[in-house]
């Protein structure tokens, strides 16, 4: 996974995201003895725009193919889900070593499956030229964040959940806040639909400063087809100089808001079982629910910041006011003036004037 980390690739997407994950393990089925386990991911979203075609290959998105497998892994895969390939189709080369279905709460999935060897390889799709686009169905959750206010005295920040399920779903909203924005918890406001609703348990942990950010955990029942919102204010607060970052006009970043919940359905649902360590444990792992973590984007506040050229520009008058009185005082200090002897006779003032009349030069 390492050798396709390749920053001009990654960075052209339109999002991505690094994750680690480490937990505990059983080693056998009385878990007797346990074991760490180390989950690195990479999430990227591309765009056909910036690709400049629908047509797709590793070495196109990540800048190189896959030179080898990896030295301390059992077994290297990649999968490649082609259950679109019923509506746009698409041709992998090379062909795949493996078909895979696996059905999954209800919805039927397909892979295809390459093993990677000790040589180098890459994987390539094509498309037909006439592409049909099809309407998107949105997912039964998601989230964003953004904020309220203007200027730099009170603000606000806004949540929204939006359950598009048939059935009411209960939700776990956790959101971790820095210190240096005091919220009010007396100004929150939760709205379904425009309807005031209460949250079935609530937890708030207030910061302190410099010390500890503030909590706020929220279980909330989301009705069907609804549009929930959680508002609430805070204040902007001034910081010690030594507390801003470097580029302190670009802001400061409030976390994202995590919501958790239990869907009851498993469609374009690919997270891996709680009991599962590889992708592959996914596949016909059907379950009465399925974990789903919604994070909301980060939000960018602008506190009030100081000027910091100001320093630089005393610091530059300064110079330039001791650099112009140094020398003057320097000359003044250090040379003296001695009037000067003049030693010429008759002759030699009639010598000069006859050279300048003549236009002789001197040697």
């Amino acid at each position: 996974l390492a050798t396709l980390l390749n920053a001009g690739a990654i960075h052209n997407t339109r999002y991505h995201s690094l994750s680690i994950h480490l937990r505990p393990i059983c080693r056998n089925a009385i878990c007797s003895l346990s074991s760490l386990e180390l989950r690195q991911s990479i999430d990227l979203v591309y765009d056909y725009t910036i690709l400049g075609s629908r047509n797709w290959s590793l070495r196109k998105l990540f800048g190189q193919g896959i030179m080898s497998s990896c030295p301390l892994a059992i077994s290297s895969t990649i999968y490649i889900e082609t259950t679109s390939n019923a509506t746009n189709s698409f041709q992998l080369s090379p062909t795949p070593d493996e078909y895979i279905t696996s059905t999954r709460g209800g919805f039927v999935n397909e892979f295809a499956k390459y093993i990677i060897k000790d040589k180098p390889m890459t994987i390539a799709a094509t498309y037909p030229e006439h592409h049909y686009y099809t309407v998107n169905i949105p997912p039964p959750l998601y989230a964003n964040q953004y904020k309220t206010g203007y200027g730099q005295q009170k603000g606000g920040l806004v949540t929204k959940i939006y359950n598009n399920h048939w059935t009411p779903l209960d939700v776990v909203l956790l959101q971790n806040l820095p210190w240096y924005i005091p919220i009010y918890l007396h100004t929150m406001k939760i709205e379904s639909n425009g309807i005031p609703m209460i949250p079935l348990q609530m937890i708030y942990k207030p910061g302190k400063v410099r010390e500890k950010s503030h909590s706020l955990e929220l279980v909330l029942r989301l009705p069907s087809k609804s549009t929930t919102s959680i508002k609430f204010c805070f204040d902007y607060i001034f910081l010690k100089w030594q507390e801003y970052p470097p580029d302190a006009n670009h802001g400061f970043y409030i976390g994202s808001t995590i919501i958790s919940a239990l869907l009851p359905l498993g469609r374009n649902y690919t997270g891996i079982p709680q009991d599962g360590s590889l992708y592959a444990d996914s596949f016909n792992a059907s379950r009465n629910s399925y974990l789903v973590q919604v994070r909301t984007e980060p939000v960018v506040i602008t506190l009030p910041t100081p000027d910091f050229s100001m320093p630089y520009n005393v610091i530059c008058l300064a110079c330039t006011v001791v650099a112009l009185a140094f020398g003057p005082l320097h000359n003044i200090t250090t040379k003296r003036l001695i009037l000067k002897v003049n030693n010429d006779n008759l002759l030699s003032k009639m010598k000069k004037i006859g050279k300048k009349l003549f236009g002789v030069k001197e040697d």
